[in-house]
C-alpha cells in the first residue's frame, strides 16, 4: 500500500514548477437539481453541474520562479483566464484551466514570507486517467 505525504506534492503553473510550495488544497462539489413534482410526497434530486476549486500557499523568496508570484501581486490577476494549474502527488495529478480568484501576501515575525492564491477551475479536469 502506498502512502503520500506533503513532500510528495507538487504545483505547476502554466507548465512551470512552482518551487517551495507550503501546501495546496483541492475541493469538488456538485449542484443538486430538484425533480420533485406536485404529486410527490418526498423531494427528489438528480446530480447537476460539478464545480472544482482550490488554493495554494507558496514561500516568497528572491530567486523563486516568478510567474505565479507575479500573478498574485498583479492588478490584473483576478480577471485572468486561460491559466493551467497542475496539482500533483507522486505520479498522480489533477490539472485544468483555472481563474485566479484571489491572491494574498503575508509576512509575520519568525515566519517565512508567504503568498496564498485561490483559484476556480473552469471546464473539465484532466487527471491523466489515474484513479483518484
Amino acid at each position: 500500500m502506498t502512502y503520500y505525504s506533503g513532500k510528495d506534492g507538487t504545483l505547476t503553473y502554466n507548465g512551470t514548477a512552482v518551487a517551495k510550495v507550503s501546501n495546496w488544497s483541492f475541493s469538488s462539489s456538485v449542484d443538486t437539481l430538484e425533480t420533485t413534482v406536485l404529486t410527490d410526497s418526498d423531494r427528489s434530486y438528480v446530480p447537476g453541474l460539478r464545480q472544482f476549486s482550490g488554493s495554494a500557499t507558496i514561500f516568497y523568496y528572491d530567486d523563486a520562479p516568478k510567474p505565479l508570484l507575479q500573478r498574485i501581486i498583479s492588478t490584473s490577476a483576478i480577471s485572468e483566464s486561460g491559466v493551467t494549474l497542475k496539482l500533483g502527488w507522486g505520479s498522480k495529478y489533477i490539472q485544468g484551466s483555472v481563474i485566479i480568484t484571489s491572491g494574498e501576501l503575508s509576512c509575520a515575525v519568525g515566519e517565512v514570507m508567504q503568498a496564498t492564491v485561490q483559484f476556480q477551475f473552469t471546464g473539465p479536469l484532466d487527471n491523466n486517467g489515474v484513479a483518484l
